[in-house]
C-alpha cells in the first residue's frame, strides 16, 4: 500500500486493514513519516477483527488485544510513532482529528536508521524536528513528569537543539541526521509516559481546521504557550535553559 495523507483518515486505516485480511499478512511493516506509521499500526491493531476503524476510533468498541505483528521504520525524526502507544487519526464526515490509543499500538519492533532520513528535504526536517523538540519541552515541563520521562526529554532537547539546525542547512550530514533521529526517538519515549501539552492540544483542532502541517503548527504556537506556562513552570524553563547554554528560561523560550 503506497501513499498515505496527513492526518490519516479513518478510510485508509481500513483500506490498509483490508489489504492486510485478503493478502493474508501475518504483519504490517511501515516505512514512512509519522502518517504513514500511525495510519499502520491502526490498521495492523485491527485488522484481525474485520470491523471499521470508526468502531474504535469513536469508542464504541475497545481495541483488540491481539493485532498483526507490527514494524515502524520512520523515514522522518520528529513524530515519535515507531515507539508510542497512540494513533492520531482524522474522521471527515465527524470533523475530527484525535488520538487512538492503547498498550497494542506501540510496535513490536521499530528500526530508526538515520541513513532513511537523509532524504529529506529542509522545510519538512524543520517541520519534523520542531514536533519532536516541541514533544521533548512539553514532556519536561508536564505535570505528569517524573525522573526517567524527565531525563529523556532533557537529551532529546539537547541533541535537536543543537543538531537540528545543522541538518535544516545540510540534509546529508549523517552526523546531525543521527542526533536528530535520537532525539526525536527520546522525546517519544519522554512523552509516552508523560503526556504533553496546550502546545499539542491545541495543535491539533488547529492544524485540522486550517489544514496545516501538524509539526509547523506545533512550532508557531510553542513559544507563546511557552511564556503562558513560565509562571508556574519557571523552574524547569530555568533546568531546560541552563542544558543547552541559555542564562534562564525567557531566554531559552526566546530562542
Amino acid at each position: 500500500h503506497v501513499g498515505v495523507s496527513h492526518d490519516p483518515p479513518l478510510s485508509e486505516v481500513d483500506a490498509i486493514a483490508t489489504a492486510a485480511r485478503a493478502s493474508g499478512a501475518e504483519a504490517v511493516l511501515a516505512i514512512g513519516g509519522g502518517s504513514v506509521i500511525d495510519a499502520a499500526k491502526a490498521a495492523a491493531a485491527i485488522a484481525p477483527s474485520g470491523l471499521p476503524c470508526a468502531e474504535f476510533y469513536h469508542g464504541s468498541r475497545l481495541l483488540p488485544v491481539d493485532g498483526l505483528l507490527f514494524a515502524a521504520l520512520p523515514t522522518t525524526a520528529g513524530t515519535g510513532a515507531e515507539i508510542t502507544k497512540n494513533s492520531v487519526l482524522s474522521d471527515p464526515e465527524a470533523d475530527t482529528k484525535k488520538s487512538l490509543r492503547g498498550p497494542r499500538m506501540v510496535p513490536d519492533l521499530a528500526i530508526v536508521d538515520p541513513e532513511l532520513t537523509v532524504s529529506m528535504g529542509p522545510e519538512l526536517t524543520a517541520a519534523s524536528g520542531l514536533d519532536a523538540l516541541t514533544q521533548a519541552i512539553e514532556s519536561y515541563i508536564s505535570l505528569n513528569t517524573h525522573a526517567t520521562s524527565q531525563a529523556l526529554a532533557l537529551g532529546a532537547v539537547r541533541l535537536l537543539t543543537r543538531w537540528l539546525p545543522v541538518a535544516f542547512a545540510d540534509g546529508a550530514n549523517r552526523e546531525a541526521r543521527t542526533h536528530v533521529a535520537e532525539g526525536s526517538l527520546l522525546s517519544g519515549m519522554a512523552f509516552g509516559q508523560s503526556g504533553l501539552g496546550a502546545v499539542h492540544g491545541l495543535a491539533h483542532p488547529l492544524g485540522h481546521l486550517l489544514d496545516l502541517p501538524h509539526g509547523f503548527t506545533c512550532a508557531v504556537l510553542l513559544p507563546h504557550i511557552l511564556r503562558w506556562n513560565a509562571p508556574v513552570r519557571e523552574a524547569e524553563l530555568d533546568e531546560l535553559a541552563a542544558a543547552t547554554g541559555h542564562p534562564d528560561g525567557a531566554a531559552f523560550i526566546e530562542a
